[in-house]
């Protein structure tokens, strides 16, 4: 046998590849906990928008409407103009599911008559917003419904 060859052992090779294996599947679970991460993020920020466009809706028609009754129902809000019994407005989302929690402190989806006209024009609302693939991606919103005092809304 000449004394000068050169290579690699076996030993060597498997050494590298267990050694390349253990570094390949640490950067592979981090890339995928980045992914989820990532994921879930834009989806609750999705929600959040979301959300934002629904409250806006919802003290509109509270500083509109004279008496209507508000529910939820099937992922969706619904809002009854009492005055013309025939208007309602229906907030849902292909994607979201919007559920009221709370009214006034007050467990349940409704229904629930409010008349922002009388002794009590704030309405507080808990509102449960999460996504219809993943319901265990959702957020709470605690908001109020509002008149500002002063001004004539019919």
């Amino acid at each position: 046998m000449k004394r000068d060859e050169s290579g690699l052992t076996l030993v060597e090779v498997l050494a590298t590849l267990a050694i390349f294996s253990m570094v390949a599947v640490i950067i592979w679970s981090v890339f995928f906990q980045g992914f989820n991460f990532s994921e879930k993020a834009i989806s609750k920020n999705f929600m959040l928008q979301e959300s934002n466009i629904l409250v806006t809706n919802l003290k509109r028609v509270h500083q509109k409407l004279i008496k209507y009754e508000i529910k939820s129902e099937n992922c969706s809000i619904k809002v009854t103009d009492l005055t013309t019994s025939s208007q309602v407005q229906e907030f849902n989302h292909p994607s979201i599911c919007f559920k009221i929690l709370e009214i006034n402190n007050v467990t349940g989806s409704g229904p629930k008559t409010i008349e922002p006209n009388k002794n009590a024009n704030d309405i507080s609302l808990k509102i449960s917003v999460s996504d219809k693939n993943n319901s265990a991606n959702s957020i709470t919103i605690n908001t109020f419904l509002y008149r500002v005092k002063g001004v004539d809304y019919q």
